[in-house]
């Protein structure tokens, strides 16, 4: 019997203009899409620095309740109270808030950084939220910190700020120092804006409040005493 011979399939590559054309639908395709991504990143890192913000919040409420009402230190010079422990050589597992934090006693920094500040490690003061030092009692380091009961409109008044990378320098968030040196600013790093362009009145930030819920505001109502004097 005679067999069949075999028949061969043929088959066809791609032209190089048709891989031309593939390559640059990809690519119109990945620059259509990068800015909706873009804007996805920075949306999730804004949400999780008001997350961050959140849990401040109620690790300070618990503190309050178990310092009768008294609010902790700003973090300006090493003492006892300071909220948060930075300073070289002191033990970060023993800043007053841990206890109050998830982890048990021990320091976790991702509660104390915007995930979205990429200089911390260019910094002495190595995180990213700072205390309103009109609330922490600042002034004349002698000055006692206010109690809960102290603060009028509670929900108004700024306690935490995400301070702009280019100002941070320690704990502490001193609003009225930005009309004589231009520091202490809250961060626009959400909002698309120039992180250390220091316009008082460019972009927006995060912010966490007395009575403990965060929000997203314009970086010029940080300076509006309304938003930061508590006797206001």
């Amino acid at each position: 019997m005679q067999s069949r011979p075999h028949s061969r399939r043929i088959t066809r590559g791609f032209t190089l203009v048709e891989l031309l054309v593939v390559i640059g639908i990809i690519a119109l395709l990945i620059a259509i899409l990068m800015p909706s991504l873009s804007r996805a990143r920075t949306q999730s890192q804004r949400v999780a620095c008001m997350s961050n913000l959140r849990q401040l919040g109620a690790a300070f409420v618990m503190y309050t309740n178990a310092n009768r009402g008294a609010f902790p230190r700003p973090a300006v010079n090493a003492l006892f109270e300071d909220w948060i422990y930075w300073h070289s050589g002191r033990n970060l597992d023993e800043s007053r808030l841990v206890p109050y934090l998830s982890g048990g006693n021990k320091f976790n920094p991702e509660f104390f950084r915007c995930p979205a500040d990429t200089e911390w490690q260019t910094r002495a003061y190595q995180y990213s939220y700072t205390i309103n030092e009109y609330i922490s009692g600042y002034a004349g380091y002698n000055h006692p910190t206010l109690r809960v009961s102290q603060v009028k409109r509670s929900s108004e008044k700024i306690l935490l700020i995400d301070e702009s990378s280019a100002t941070v320098d320690d704990g502490c968030w001193a609003p009225q120092n930005y009309a004589t040196d231009g520091q202490n600013l809250l961060s626009n790093r959400h909002d698309k804006q120039a992180e250390k362009k220091t316009d008082k009145n460019a972009g927006r930030g995060t912010v966490l409040f007395a009575d403990g819920h965060a929000d997203f505001i314009e970086r010029k109502s940080s300076f509006d005493p309304m938003w930061f004097d508590p006797s206001r």
